[in-house]
């Protein structure tokens, strides 16, 4: 009998000293620290230095890919599974929000561990890292080998895995600890646009002239935070529009501030043509709507879901007023359905627009080799049923022929990702590494 929770136990303490010093490297993305080594900036090589001197204690031979991504190998054999994790964290957007320091690993009397970065995704990676460590220890036959895989820029531009495996062959298959348990066989396609209703001539009557008009955020969130600043008559007033801040990737749990400028701002006449093309625009396609069904947009898959579309931030400069919209959709949908949606709208409310940010569908059959062996080892662990689910987020699973992310988030735990008091529950991490153990006996011994 394999025993592995023996094992994990025996490591706890080790492992949670190892993740207090990785959370506290602030690894936020800093292009004027970079230079030769670190091209992410300073942090983020720290992060990487951090945890290949914890991989070389706990007995691999580390490998730098030039600061933009390293790996850990347990095995000789030319297959290998990898596990692919990152190291670098979002910024903190709202400190005053924070219970505790972000960089500073907080456990609390229940259980809980707070920190940026312990579920997003530091801690989860050093628990993978851990569970190749415990297969060291036991000495298994491999017949795959195993690597760990950490990335510099998953929070950015991804381009630490287009290096890496510019000079790696891929994997027969492997996981992200990115996500969510039991096993997300599929990631919604994502498209980020920048709408931009370009400046006319002003009008000559008008009830209102725009003066400023800019979120707070402007990507990646619900927007939450709007603030116009406008002249009625001789009268210069400002209004703010509030909402409730979520991540783009689930706008139904937000509530949208630019829907509400929209509503408020509805029968106005502007002296700029460009703000009641914008309203319309929102106010007939957007506007109450989180699923594209008003504007065309929607399609539903019976397996991945329905289409999620959100307006993210909107902002005035010299050149017109920019609407950033974020759009997830499934395998019944595709980038040129997409295309063909945004040209529709912009030649009936005259704007311009552009692909900001583009990344493929991930989806993985429920049959597979790799489903299997990660289904198998959670339900083992657990005891659950190890469903598939999909999610509108993106892991570095996308980067493989052969990928999809596993944990390491059980479905009730909390831990709010690229938001204030970002969290983990201790157990579940130790639950986690448990299950990778399992997981990659299945899929390498």
């Amino acid at each position: 009998m394999r025993k592995f929770e023996e094992k994990v136990r025996q490591y706890r303490e080790e492992y949670l000293e190892d993740l207090a010093r990785l959370v506290r490297i602030e690894s936020v993305r800093d292009m004027d620290t970079a230079r030769p080594g670190a091209p992410f900036g300073s942090g983020i090589r720290e992060a990487f230095d951090c945890f290949m001197e914890i991989g070389e204690r706990c007995g691999f031979s580390a490998v730098d890919f030039d600061g933009y991504a390293c790996h850990m190998q347990l095995g000789a054999c030319e297959e290998y599974v990898g596990v692919l994790g990152h190291l670098d964290v979002v910024g903190i957007l709202h400190p005053e929000q924070w219970k505790t320091p972000p960089y500073v690993l907080h456990r609390s009397p229940e259980g809980m561990l707070y920190a940026r970065g312990v579920s997003d995704d530091k801690g989860p990676l050093l628990a993978a890292l851990y569970a190749a460590r415990i297969l060291k220890d036991m000495k298994v036959p491999l017949t795959r080998s195993i690597r760990v895989i950490a990335g510099g820029a998953e929070e950015t531009t991804w381009e630490c895995m287009d290096y890496y495996f510019a000079r790696n062959k891929q994997p027969v298959m492997g996981f992200s600890p990115d996500g969510n348990f039991p096993v997300v066989n599929g990631e919604k396609g994502i498209m980020k646009f920048d709408l931009l209703f370009g400046r006319e001539r002003e009008k000559t009557e008008a009830d209102c002239r725009l003066r400023t008009l800019r979120s707070t955020s402007l990507r990646n969130f619900v927007c939450s935070d709007l603030e116009a600043e406008y002249e009625v008559g001789r009268e210069r007033m400002t209004k703010t529009f509030q909402g409730k801040e979520a991540l783009s990737r689930n706008p139904q749990r937000g509530e949208n501030a630019i829907w509400k400028f929209a509503a408020f701002f509805a029968e106005a006449t502007f002296a700029e043509p460009e703000a009641e093309r914008l309203i319309g625009f929102v106010n007939d396609c957007l506007a109450d709507d989180w699923y594209g069904k008003k504007s065309g947009l929607y399609a539903e898959d019976e397996e991945m879901g329905c289409t999620s579309v959100c307006p993210t931030g909107i902002c005035m400069e010299e050149d017109g007023i920019h609407l950033y919209v974020d759009i997830r959709y499934p395998r019944c949908s595709n980038p040129a359905d997409i295309c063909d949606w945004a040209r529709k709208w912009a030649g009936i409310y005259g704007f311009s627009w552009k692909v900001e940010e583009e990344k493929r569908l991930l989806y993985v059959p429920k049959d597979s080799e790799l489903v299997r062996g990660l289904q198998e080892a959670y339900e083992k662990v657990t005891g659950d049923n190890a469903d598939v689910l999909t999610k509108g987020g993106a892991s570095y699973a996308r980067t493989l022929d052969r990928g999809v992310a596993f944990g390491a988030a059980f479905p009730e735990d909390m831990t709010n990702p690229h938001m204030p008091n970002e969290g983990i529950a201790c157990a579940s991490l130790m639950k986690a590494m448990e299950i990778y153990c399992e997981a990659l006996w299945n899929l390498t011994v």
